[in-house]
């Protein structure tokens, strides 16, 4: 049975084959995508690494060194994201706080933002997932307000914008992620933006002191990437999902992982499909409208509504259904379909043990994005979504009494 990968980006044999050679022959390829990636988010300097998780503790140390106060230890992170973001503060030697969500935009709620003791924080970091922009804005106002720096993490939000502004673009420095399931990917790779000179030395500095990614690692990971572009296709996407040991989909704790300096072969398959990233993103987009046309039809389906002027890049579709019992019947029904539903991040991460131990009393209850973790299923954009999804997502979600 053909099945429809939840996430990914197609690469193609030409795009394949292509950024081996740029990667492989031009030496200056990773400057080339540094500084495209800078123009992009408009910010004045990108430093690439080996994965978005890195970038986020290389940031945040940076971000602790610029303000060098001892007392600013607390990053301000959403209480319903990626388990990589508290991670990444607890690596980085800081403290993680939540803030709750609005579950209708799976932004930071932005009153709630506004109550917190600011005392001793260091920064804000964003979320703006699945391609959807968070209230931008209004937090990077917060924190300007508040005199603490803020992260824009647009690890899933490559090719969004806000107000016509790029996310990643907002705030004091900005993150992007090339790892698997992203809107462009090399299966690993990161990159951080800045322009502030104290917060760019400091980057800098960090940066600079990475090793280099093991030519043994980058050769197996272009392997993999091989097999990717290959297993991705929904014609051979049901077996792969189906082989023990994989863990597709799966969301575990993690924060063991290398921090290194990004591969330039890799660098180059990245480079080409930036490329591609203004018709990936408008493929994205379309797809997303139109499953949106048809969830609207289905009764006790709440869809997440990106914020005005915005325009996202959509990784995926994420809507929520009424709880976690029903959640799992949709996921069933339509992952027999053939179509890669998820429930995403299944805690939120005052519920994630290694996280809720570091927490005060008070970031322990965090009702919307407990609600949201309970009840959110995503659905695929990716271009290899066929143009009947909309019909099937709909007719499969009707029949669920």
């Amino acid at each position: 049975m053909a099945f429809i990968a939840p996430a990914g980006t197609p690469i193609s044999f030409g795009t394949f084959s292509a950024g081996l050679a740029r990667g492989v022959m031009q030496p200056s390829i990773d400057a080339r995508l540094a500084h495209a990636l800078a123009q992009h988010s408009g910010h004045q300097r990108c430093w690439l690494m080996s994965t978005g998780r890195a970038a986020m503790v290389i940031a945040l140390q940076a971000m602790r060194d610029a303000v060098g106060d001892p007392r600013r230890t607390e990053v301000i992170v959403p209480a319903y994201t990626c388990y990589s973001v508290p991670a990444s503060v607890i690596r980085a030697g800081l403290q993680p706080r939540l803030c709750d969500i609005d579950p209708s935009t799976l932004s930071m709620e932005v009153q709630a933002l506004e109550q917190f003791d600011f005392s001793r924080v260091l920064g804000i970091v964003t979320a703006n997932l699945y391609g959807i922009p968070n209230q931008l804005d209004a937090i990077e106002r917060i924190a300007k307000r508040a005199g603490v720096l803020m992260l824009d993490d647009a690890a899933q939000s490559l090719g969004a914008s806000l107000g016509g502004r790029p996310v990643g673009g907002f705030g004091d420095v900005g993150l992007y992620s090339f790892d698997k399931g992203k809107n462009i990917t090399s299966l690993e790779g990161g990159a951080l933006i800045a322009s502030d000179p104290k917060l760019s030395a400091r980057i800098e500095a960090l940066h600079s002191a990475l090793p280099a990614t093991p030519f043994t690692k980058t050769a197996m990971t272009i392997v993999k990437l091989g097999a990717y572009s290959l297993l991705l296709r929904p014609t051979l996407y049901d077996f792969v999902r189906q082989l023990p040991g994989l863990g597709l989909g799966k969301t575990k704790w993690e924060d063991d992982y290398p921090i290194q300096q990004y591969s330039r072969p890799l660098a180059g398959f990245t480079h080409s499909l930036y490329g591609q990233l203004q018709s990936l993103s408008k493929r994205r987009r379309d797809n997303a409208n139109s499953l949106s046309a048809a969830l609207r039809a289905v009764p006790g389906m709440q869809l997440i509504e990106p914020p005005v002027g915005s325009l996202p890049a959509y990784t995926r579709l994420p809507f929520l259904v009424t709880d976690a019992s029903r959640r799992d019947a949709v996921i069933a029904k339509l992952n027999d379909a053939g179509i890669g539903a998820t429930a995403s991040y299944p805690s939120a991460l005052c519920d994630v043990p290694e996280v809720a131990r570091t927490l005060p009393q008070s970031d322990l209850t965090m009702p919307a994005a407990q609600r949201v973790a309970n009840s959110i299923v995503t659905l695929p954009t990716h271009p290899y979504c066929p143009s009947d999804l909309p019909a099937r997502v709909g007719q499969t979600l009707s029949s669920i009494k």
